[in-house]
């Protein structure tokens, strides 16, 4: 069935969710083969291609290195070329998205886990407000008080001698 332009085609794929390596750990998806709906419009010279799904990303807290997990909802949208140019022709302003096509075919797994980078915060904590680990000690401050003093900072001692005229 050929896809009449303007109109869209709206199905659902299994997408496969590699995991993400962020600050030298391993986050996984759970699960790593998620549900997502597919919307495909004919635009003359191409497609715009929307997806959605959400899934959850489990790995360790960047403060603490307690468990930790994200969930998230993912949607994203992006024009791809019928027949591309040669590349000569793409312009900065017209830059084809060749990234997520392997032998004419859309590559979801990639643009998904692309679309899931680009929604992360900034650190991945187990709570909020997650007091991390004592740089003295080790401890992890969300579960026990530190009784470490703290480091002196050199930096103000020579405020000590000042003395207010």
């Amino acid at each position: 069935m050929p896809l009449e332009p303007g109109t869209p085609l709206v199905f659902e794929r299994e997408i496969l969710l590699l995991p993400i390596h962020l600050a030298g750990q391993d986050y996984t998806f759970v699960p790593n083969v998620v549900p997502a709906v597919i919307r495909v419009i004919d635009v003359g010279r191409g497609f715009m291609v929307a997806m959605a799904f959400s899934c959850r990303l489990e790995g360790a807290c960047w403060r603490c290195l307690e468990p930790a997990d994200i969930d998230l909802e993912v949607s994203v949208e992006d024009f791809f070329e019928a027949e591309l140019p040669p590349i000569e022709e793409i312009g900065e302003e017209e830059e084809a998205t060749l990234w997520y096509k392997e032998d004419g075919l859309l590559n979801l797994s990639d643009w998904a886990h692309d679309a899931v980078a680009e929604l992360l915060p900034p650190k991945i904590l187990c709570q909020p407000e997650c007091r991390g680990l004592c740089p003295q000690c080790g401890v992890n401050r969300n579960l026990v008080p530190c009784t470490c003093e703290p480091p002196a900072d050199f930096r103000w001692d020579k405020l000590k001698d000042w003395k207010p005229e």
